[in-house]
């Protein structure tokens, strides 16, 4: 369930209210606000299911009803709502509005100093447990290893052809990336070998994994249901050890030039076959490119 803000210039709101009405909400709330610095303004609210609300905002944003420049859109998840509308249509999940789905990869994807100290700390995990073994640290380090939002705010960027997503997402994957290989490298040089990790898959099972992980981290981005972490921690898992047995290579030496290209292989396959299946999630979501063409443009370019 959701809820839609739209405040608009006065006068504006009967057409909204108007286009609400013919997707099947049926309630709106209109009130009078005043936006400071500007004048009086209109609150349009809009309460409904979360089909519901992406219908709505799919075709506000082709309706040319409103101005960026001088109104506001926001939207955020309802707990419950009682209404005269059935629960069964209500609590329907999916799919969210896509302008809440590239907003939330956007706020994944900034890369700051807490964002660069969690991926260190989950990568230094993530390589003590693979230097000797260590299931447990494992796990741990893959419930906060920086990934899974990387390759789809990479993936949701290029399929939109946003292009600033693609470009934060790639630095914020690159840095990732980087802290893995660096903590490898640092774990391997304060416990030395030999690495006891041996649960590496083989190219053709790593894609197999890859393929089902990515269909569901994009299916789950875009919907209420489910458990989204745990897919993070699956696709952390998968990935995340290759570039940390990276580093631990670089400070105790490679394998065979064949094993060493297989491993550095699969990662890259890895993060191509995740990215392509959660875009074409996305497609099958019925996501609107529209809706971010128009909604998705930043202040500075559209003043």
């Amino acid at each position: 369930m959701h809820e839609v803000r739209i405040t608009v210039p006065k006068g504006l709101s009967s057409g909204i209210a108007k286009l609400a009405f013919d997707v099947g909400i049926d309630r709106v709330t209109v009130c009078p606000v005043l936006v400071l610095p500007d004048a009086d303004a209109d609150l349009v609210s809009v309460e409904t299911s979360t089909p519901l609300a992406k219908t709505f905002l799919d075709r506000l944003a082709v309706s040319g009803l409103v101005d960026l420049t001088r109104a506001s859109i926001t939207t955020r998840e309802v707990r419950a709502l009682l209404g005269k509308s059935s629960v069964e249509e209500l609590t329907y999940p999916a799919v969210e509005p896509a302008l809440e789905v590239f907003e939330d990869l956007w706020q994944l994807n900034h890369v700051t100093v807490s964002y660069v100290v969690r991926a260190l700390a989950a990568a230094l995990l993530l390589a003590y447990g693979m230097l000797r073994g260590d299931v447990v640290s494992i796990v741990v380090a893959a419930l906060f290893l920086p990934f899974t939002a990387q390759v789809l705010g990479l993936g949701f960027g290029v399929w939109a052809a946003d292009w600033r997503l693609a470009r934060q997402s790639a630095i914020a994957l690159a840095v990732s990336l980087g802290a893995s290989v660096l903590a490898g490298a640092l774990v391997a040089l304060a416990f030395g070998g030999p690495q006891e990790f041996g649960g590496f898959k083989t190219p053709l099972v790593s894609l197999a994994l890859s393929l089902i992980i990515g269909t569901a981290a994009g299916l789950s981005s875009s919907d209420d249901s489910g458990r989204r972490y745990l897919i993070g921690v699956a696709a952390a898992a998968q990935s995340g050890i290759f570039p940390v047995w990276l580093g631990m290579a670089l400070a105790l030496g490679f394998p065979d030039a064949a094993t060493t290209g297989i491993r550095l292989a699969t990662l890259l396959l890895n993060i191509v076959s995740i990215g392509i299946t959660a875009v074409i999630s996305y497609s099958l979501a019925g996501f609107n490119r529209e809706h971010i063409r128009r909604f998705g443009r930043y202040p500075r370019e559209t003043a």
